[in-house]
């Protein structure tokens, strides 16, 4: 049974990482409290829905056509927030407070049009992957492989990005974005690459859920909220951390939902943020590293 939690709480935490990394990314270099994450994460998901439904899919090239387009939209969508809401509201020096709130509106306007549009039940897709099947003694869905696979692929390339010298000016925005426009980095340009790169990664886990357990258009508050405590609990700019944190996070609610109650998770997700932030404000990892490994 704890060989299964575990196995469980992998999976869950690694898609769980792919929504806070993206989220760590977009809060860190444009310092707004980016709650319309949790719209583009469904959007992800509604997009790959309706380009299926275009192409009529019925073999692999048209699920790669799809999944392309959704992605494109993704970007897109989030381009188009960073250049007319967040960078006028940067430019004119508005509070975070002020961010927040806009970040909120978009939220619920997007949430509001896709329920519009798809309505509110929950939409699902079958991979047509087969049952599930017995391995050293889990029990184990074909889909959970393939959302371990793919997640834990693009944390790691995600991980060798932070690696890479273009990411040096995010880090040196991250720090003082002022500061680093004067020593010349764009830093107009590298909010918006977050803004796309970050939106992509909670898009491609609202894809993999949606195969799993289906999508709705008001699931994408819930995990951005958990991913927002990830990267609080992981510490400021950190990726690892972040990661970490989700892995933590996904445990606490996968054992909770098991033991307890489903309906606990989000409480028990809180309760470990208070904890925390009462011992080490910093998080639990951050002040750990050195400036240069964060």
């Amino acid at each position: 049974m704890y060989g299964q939690l575990l196995f469980n709480t992998i999976v869950t935490g690694f898609l769980l990482a792919l929504v806070a990394v993206g989220f760590n990314l977009i809060f860190n270099t444009t310092k707004v409290f980016h709650l319309a994450h949790g719209a583009l994460y469904v959007i992800g998901a509604y997009a790959l829905l309706q380009f299926m439904e275009m192409f009529n899919v019925s073999n692999t090239v048209t699920v790669v056509l799809a999944l392309t387009g959704s992605l494109i939209v993704i970007a897109l969508i989030a381009v188009l927030i960073e250049k007319l809401i967040y960078q006028p509201l940067s430019k004119k020096k508005a509070s975070q407070a002020i961010s927040l709130i806009s970040s909120v509106g978009i939220y619920i306007f997007l949430i509001n049009l896709i329920a519009l549009l798809y309505g509110n039940e929950t939409k699902f897709v079958d991979p047509h992957l087969g049952s599930s099947f017995s391995l050293v003694g889990l029990t184990i869905v074909p889909i959970q492989l393939v959302q371990l696979i793919v997640s834990v692929i693009l944390i790691g390339s995600i991980l060798l990005f932070t690696k890479t010298k273009w990411f040096l000016k995010v880090r040196a925005m991250i720090s003082e974005e002022t500061v680093a426009s004067v020593l010349g980095v764009n830093t107009k340009a590298i909010r918006i690459w977050t803004m796309a790169i970050g939106s992509i990664l909670a898009g491609i886990a609202a894809i993999l859920h949606l195969f799993d357990t289906g999508m709705d258009p008001h699931r994408g508050m819930t995990i951005t909220l958990s991913a927002a405590v990830a990267v609080i609990i992981g510490g400021k700019g950190s990726v690892k951390g972040t990661v970490l944190a989700s892995l933590l996070i996904a445990f606490l609610q996968t054992a909770t939902e098991w033991f307890i109650s489903a309906q606990w998770k989000e409480g028990m997700t809180f309760l470990l943020l208070i904890l925390v932030i009462l011992w080490r404000t910093e998080g639990i990892v951050s002040f750990k590293m050195r400036v240069e490994e964060k």
